[in-house]
């Protein structure tokens, strides 16, 4: 017997990226803002020592949501695949009702002449009621 795993993926992991992502945003704006980027020396780290520790959690709380995210959807069953799915089904039920149609049966030559001439003898019709009206 295989023996399954079950995965736990928390509702809210993309929110999760996303926020990291933001805090991450903000903590380089931060450092733009600091002493470090308006003097150009890397002498000044203490005076941004905020942005600098919170650029530096928040870089490492958004890889380490992004590689669990990318694990979770990676073992998940995914929607593509239902979609796949669903269209293969519909396909089998599309080529079935396809096989269950009967092929049309030809006309014959004598009923081919009678339609041509029901509609040559209508095109008469309706000209002569057009030229009624002209005249």
């Amino acid at each position: 017997m295989a023996k399954s795993v079950e995965i736990k993926i928390p509702d809210d992991i993309e929110y999760r990226v996303m926020g990291n992502a933001l805090g991450l945003l903000i903590a380089s704006a931060g450092l733009l803002a600091g002493e470090m980027f308006r003097l150009r020396s890397f002498d000044y780290w203490l005076d941004d020592i905020v942005p600098l520790l919170l650029a530096l959690w928040m870089g490492f709380r958004m890889f380490r949501n992004f590689i669990s995210t990318m694990n979770a959807y990676q073992d998940s069953p995914s929607a593509a695949s239902g979609r796949d799915r669903q269209i293969r089904e519909t396909l089998k039920s599309e080529q079935a009702a396809v096989a269950q149609i009967s092929a049309k049966t030809g006309y014959s030559p004598e009923q081919v002449v009678e339609e041509v001439a029901k509609r040559i003898e209508a095109q008469k019709a309706e000209a002569l009621k057009k030229n009624k009206f002209n005249n």
